[in-house]
């Protein structure tokens, strides 16, 4: 199977590299991608600005507080948001229903920090991902 690609969206260094190392971790063959801020999420979700020529993700994982644009604000600049393959990343229970009512993303896929390999793989994309690899 191809490298999956995967966006990682958190500004914070160490919860980034720990996710990352949690998905190398379950064995997830995955080319893995990450920006820092919610404009530059918008960007790369649209593929614009310095973003243009990068592949589509197939799997996400946006963290919820970020500088400049937080979780919710970025999905609401992007139009297909719906149907992007979204974990949301979190140390705050707050904004669930927010998540799910506005965007569709299910309580398996909202994580809460640290995340945890176990949690991380009910999350149903990275079930689709295991399955196939």
């Amino acid at each position: 199977m191809d490298k999956i690609q995967v966006l990682v969206i958190e500004d914070d260094l160490a919860d980034r590299l720990w996710l990352e190392y949690k998905l190398l971790q379950l064995g997830l063959n995955c080319s893995l991608s990450s920006v820092t801020d919610g404009e530059q999420a918008v960007d790369f979700l649209l593929r614009r600005r310095n973003f243009a020529c990068v592949a589509t993700p197939g799997l996400i994982f946006l963290d919820a507080h970020l500088p400049k644009l937080d979780g919710i604000e970025i999905l609401r600049k992007v139009p297909n948001a719906k149907s992007l393959p979204i974990c949301v990343v979190t140390s705050s229970e707050d904004q669930r229903k927010i998540f799910q009512q506005e965007f569709g993303i299910l309580d398996v896929n909202y994580l809460i920090k640290p995340v945890e390999s176990e949690i991380l793989r009910a999350s149903s994309y990275v079930q689709l991902y295991l399955a196939v690899a």
